[in-house]
């Protein structure tokens, strides 16, 4: 069952503010080992891209030839300014989102995040 990071912290008692999704996650599968639950936190996956980038094509490929739940979004001038208000320069940059907390993954880390966790995207 997807339930919220709200939720989450609230039954794994964490903290939204000083834990990051994956510390989340993990609390999660914790919580769920303990209680006999199979709660999943509800995350969001978008991967941005730019035309002319080798590395964005390699994992855009890799996402499509796999099914994997992450939207694709070649970047427009909104998600690039976008990007470079939260300090985001390299391509492609994965956006975790869970509910209000949004965490980045860019450059060649973002391909090797999503080949290392495909099970995750499934």
């Amino acid at each position: 069952m997807k339930i919220s990071i709200e939720k989450a912290v609230e039954l794994t008692d964490t903290c939204l503010c000083c834990n990051t999704i994956k510390e989340i996650e993990e609390k999660l599968k914790e919580y769920n080992k303990k209680n006999n639950t199979e709660y999943i936190l509800e995350i969001e996956y978008v991967l941005y891209t730019t035309k002319n980038c080798g590395i964005c094509n390699m994992v855009k490929h890799l996402i499509n030839s796999k099914n994997l739940k992450i939207s694709i979004k070649e970047s427009d001038e909104n998600d690039i300014q976008y990007l470079i208000k939260n300090k985001i320069s390299n391509f492609p940059v994965l956006q975790i989102k869970a509910g209000e907390k949004v965490e980045f993954i860019f450059g060649k880390d973002a391909g090797e995040y999503i080949a290392s966790n495909l099970q995750k995207f499934k």
